[in-house]
């Protein structure tokens, strides 16, 4: 047994003591805390204001654009007059043009700029307003409905939301769509990464003749061992310092917009409102309320509160703990797996025979990835979390979603039970091979070791 922890200090300490690995270790929590905070940040921080001149040939337009907290509109009397407006006035960033007409309905209009491009917001608010007002003109026009009767029907709504009945909790399905995906595509990448580490180490000290010197004092068993736990140990420690630093960036991030998650988890629903008659007259003025103290800078837009409410909703302690149940076992499985084929062959070239039908489980998951998203209870997606060889994967995805108590401790004692199988298998395969060298194995070979 020492000599197990020998291997595994040697393994741990050397790639620990890597710049690579810190370098990785560090970049990994500022990209994910880059992740949390861009969209609050984007939904928070402030248009640079823009001043544009509006000319009307048409006569539709004339005193109809609407100025907001960002976006100040001004009339101009004619083209020629706001061209040199523009060119000499700096606080003016684009003249809106609408031509007369040759129809009843304006066909084009023109957004001139002096040298910069006006931004996509600027552009986005331009065209919106251009839709809406002519769309009002027409309402009115045509079919006697005015602007105000429009915008309470269209901002009278149902807002469909996924609860769960026994907790009475909201889905946010598409956040835990999100954190699923990541937390699958994490446990895939670990197990490849670290799993193919042990291979090339397998290879390199097999290759070098380093082995032949190393089984003289250690058991291929013991050798084996030592380098999957070893390895095993970085990636863990790397995980570890990718959640407690993540942890701490995104703590920083809450604290430093410690207003908007307030506003979010305080949030009142106002859409459990009928929609006709006097509630839905009450349900448009709450809406345009909320909507005028987000233009007014007061408040947040509700998908941004969406998404607050829904990482809030988030039991990251279980989800925690599961995942480093699955990254540590679906590691130590394949692992060992990947050690038997390194030890079978002398490049990675010919490790390929083996090592894809044994990722195949994997690979196969993630091409299942849309079923399981469009039924994340189904019958395909149970069975892949409780398969060994699926779960680690499967089962992370579907966590967030909420998954039976029996499902989640059947696929743990499943993953339990398969693990000691594969580190045998692969502890035979390891001691039948790992001193042959210069002869291609073939799976006739890896059938004869595992059988003698």
């Amino acid at each position: 047994m020492n000599k197990i922890f020998l291997v595994i200090q040697r393994e741990y300490s050397t790639r620990v003591k890597k710049p690579s690995f810190w370098i990785l270790t560090l970049v990994v929590p500022i990209l994910l805390a880059a992740l949390y905070a861009i969209p609050i940040m984007l939904a928070t921080k402030p248009m640079e204001h823009a001043n544009v001149l509006v000319v009307d040939d048409s006569g539709l337009f004339q005193g109809q654009f609407r100025s907001g907290r960002d976006i100040t509109y001004f009339d101009a009397g004619s083209l020629d007059y706001a061209k040199r407006q523009l060119a000499s006035v700096d606080t003016l960033d684009a003249i809106v043009f609408i031509p007369a007409r040759e129809t009843s309905i304006p066909q084009d209009a023109f957004l001139y700029y002096r040298s910069d491009a006006p931004s996509m917001s600027v552009q986005s608010d331009v065209n919106s307003q251009l839709q809406e007002i002519l769309r009002n003109v027409i309402l009115l026009d045509v079919h006697g409905i005015t602007p105000d009767d429009y915008a309470m029907i269209t901002s009278t709504h149902i807002h469909l939301r996924t609860q769960d009945i026994e907790t009475g909790r909201d889905g946010f399905l598409q956040i835990k769509l999100v954190i699923g995906a990541v937390l699958a595509l994490l446990v895939f990448l670990g197990v490849f990464m670290f799993g193919s580490q042990v291979m090339r180490g397998v290879m390199e000290e097999k290759t070098s003749r380093i082995v032949e010197v190393i089984v003289c004092s250690v058991k291929p068993f013991q050798l084996m061992m030592g380098k999957v736990v070893g390895i095993g140990l970085v990636g863990l420690t790397q995980f570890a310092l990718w959640v407690v630093l993540s942890g701490i960036a995104m703590s920083g991030v809450r604290i430093a917009n410690a207003d908007l998650f307030e506003q979010a988890t305080s949030r009142h629903s106002v859409t459990e409102v009928a929609s006709k008659g006097t509630e839905a007259t009450t349900q448009y003025e709450a809406a345009r309320y909320q909507q005028a103290q987000y233009e007014a800078g007061e408040g947040i837009d509700n998908d941004l509160k969406d998404l607050i409410e829904g990482l809030a909703s988030i039991n990251f302690g279980l989800l925690i703990i599961l995942f480093v149940f699955y990254f540590l076992f679906g590691y130590l499985l394949y692992a060992s797996l990947f050690a038997a084929a390194g030890s079978l062959v002398d490049n990675e070239t010919d490790s390929q025979q083996f090592t894809l039908p044994m990722t195949v489980p994997l690979l196969l998951t993630f091409l299942l990835l849309p079923a399981m998203i469009n039924e994340p209870s189904g019958s395909l997606s149970t069975w892949l979390s409780i398969i060994p060889f699926t779960s680690p994967i499967a089962m992370l995805f579907r966590i967030p979603f909420g998954v039976p108590i029996w499902q989640i401790v059947l696929s743990v004692i499943l993953l339990l039970a398969t693990f000691p199988l594969c580190i045998w298998v692969a502890a035979k395969i390891y001691r039948g091979a790992i001193l042959r060298y210069g002869q291609k194995a073939t799976w006739r070979d890896l059938f004869h070791i595992v059988k003698s």
